[in-house]
């Protein structure tokens, strides 16, 4: 059974000294107003080697260095263990306390970094599980690696990437797992069925096979407005869900190739009243090409909220790095 184990970065260590000192600053100063601890300081017989402001500095000085060495360790002896089938959170130096959630659970394995964390290349992995819970490991390095190891987690114990209701989706907006298409084939402006458009959506599955897969919804516009499938279907010889998903299963097949089709799921949701389909795609075994008319390939990866395309030569580089 594979284990991962992840640490939170240095940054939650300062963030908890930055923490106590506020509290340590605010207890002492209302302390101050109890009682004048100057006046029982020269009553006692240390008064007489050691002055007051002396005895303060060393004081604050030892408190200060076993507050931070006691947050230290507790940071050092903190983990998170992930495997095949549970989240394990490991914390305390002398009283271990252990909190497990099942690897089943999980809807969703995100990302977020703050403007510091870009610049230090970390990260908090946010994973959602479906009764609600979240598991935040704060301030990761290296954290792509181990959003990849988990999310191949999660596809072996379930079979399918993480998903959640298309409603929250639709609320969180585009990012590096989730995009959005009014329409798979039908060009509103000019009333006409496009092949460019037919294009696009299989460039963004391109995209996720050659990163670390995401959910294309066809039926939602770009400020997160159900559209709906109508104008899809009016277009197509079957004008209903299987007509779709036999002509994007289709363009799958002809467009990228027979052996990316096992990693495409198609599947449909009704959101406020109108049909949506759900795309889900898995990273794929190998790089994916989108083939054009002309038998041109060209190579896209999904990079942030957008499917970038790559020149031969970063192309080159990323397959390596990637697929090893």
């Amino acid at each position: 059974m594979r284990k991962i184990i992840v640490k939170e970065g240095p940054m939650v260590f300062l963030r908890d000294i930055m923490i106590m000192e506020i509290l340590a600053t605010i207890i002492f100063f209302f302390a101050s107003f109890i009682a004048n601890y100057e006046i029982l300081y020269r009553s006692t017989f240390m008064f007489r080697y050691v002055r007051y402001d002396i005895f303060l500095i060393l004081i604050f000085s030892l408190f200060q260095l076993s507050y931070i060495f006691i947050l230290f360790l507790n940071w050092y002896f903190s983990r998170y263990e992930i495997s095949d089938k549970e989240i394990i959170k490991k914390t305390g130096l002398l009283f271990r306390r252990r909190k497990a959630v099942s690897m089943y659970e999980v809807a969703s394995v995100e990302v977020y970094q703050s403007p510091l964390g870009r610049l230090i290349h970390h990260a908090t992995i946010i994973i959602e599980h479906n009764n609600g819970r979240v598991t935040k490991l704060k301030n990761v390095s290296g954290f792509e690696e181990y959003v990849h190891i988990i999310k191949q987690m999660v596809r072996g114990v379930s079979g399918r990437m993480p998903t959640k209701d298309p409603k929250i989706l639709i609320e969180e907006g585009e990012g590096l797992f989730l995009e959005f298409k009014e329409t798979l084939r039908y060009d509103g402006r000019k009333g006409e069925v496009s092949k460019e458009l037919e294009r696009v959506v299989v460039k963004t599955i391109v995209g996720f096979l050659n990163a670390d897969g995401g959910t294309l919804m066809i039926g939602v516009n770009d400020d997160g407005k159900v559209t709906g499938l109508d104008n899809d279907y009016k277009a197509l010889p079957k004008k209903n869900r299987d007509g779709l998903e036999n002509h994007l299963t289709m363009l799958v097949k002809t467009m990228i190739g027979l052996s990316f089709a096992k990693y495409v799921t198609v599947k449909f949701e009704s959101v406020d009243g109108k049909d949506i389909c759900l795309v889900t795609v898995r990273e794929g075994h190998k790089p994916a090409y989108l083939i054009n008319g002309d038998k041109k390939e060209e190579f896209f990866v999904r990079v942030g909220n957008s499917t970038q395309p790559f020149s031969m030569s970063d192309a080159t580089d990323y397959i390596k790095t990637h697929w090893g």
